[in-house]
Parts: C-alpha cells; structure tokens; sequence
C-alpha cells in the first residue's frame, strides 16, 4: 500500500494548475536573467541619442563582453526552463509570463522614444 501513496502524491501535485504566484515569480526571473543586457542597451540607446552614438569602435571594442553576457543569459533563461517545467510545457501559459515580464521589466527597444529631443553631450 505504501508505494501507492508515492505515485498518488506526485501526480496529485502536477495534477494542480499553476498560481499567479508561479507566473508572477517566473516573470520576476525572467527580468533577473534579462537585467544586464537590458542595462547594457539602455546604455547603447542614449549613446546613440548623443554625439557618442556615432563612436562604432567602442562597440566593437566591447563586442566580446556583449558574447560573454549573452551566453550567460541564455544559460540563465535554459535553467529557468529547467525550474519551470510546467510553464516550458504550455504556450499559454509562457504567453502569460511574458506579459508580466513586460510589465515587470519592459524591453527599452518597446519603450524607446526616436521622437525625444538629443541629450547634449557632457
């Protein structure tokens, strides 16, 4: 009889649909993993609204810390995947964890404003 109880346990807990809580928690990660490269586009975006912008070497001289950072982010945003398996499994649901994210941490490419005025340039 006990190793009944075993599988009924398990599987009543996947049975359980996942809470607001969970997605809430994993568009909290998700901005944890997209936190550096958000910042380091930011940086980019108002380079480029000011005469710093048209510097291309300094970008290129950073291109090997730009790999470095996006591998960790995909390594970041795989475990989560690993973490949240019943959310890799449902569209539905990683389309909801998406929304949060956005709302959490919005991408500065949707936020970006071409019509603002050029910061001068200290």
């Amino acid at each position: 009889m006990k190793f009944l109880i075993a599988p009924l346990f398990i599987a009543s807990l996947t049975a359980f649909p996942v809470q607001a809580d969970d997605l809430d928690q994993a568009a909290k990660d998700v901005c944890g993993c997209l936190a550096q490269p958000y910042a380091e586009l930011e940086k980019a975006l108002q380079a480029v609204k000011t005469d710093k912008g048209n510097d291309l070497s300094s970008l290129m001289n950073s291109k090997d810390e730009l790999t470095k950072m996006m591998e960790a982010t995909q390594t970041c945003m795989e475990d989560l995947r690993k973490q949240y398996p019943e959310i890799e499994a449902d569209k539905a649901l990683q389309k909801q964890v998406m929304e949060k994210t956005r709302q959490y941490c919005p991408n500065p490419l949707e936020t970006l404003d071409l019509k603002a005025p050029a910061v001068p340039a200290a």
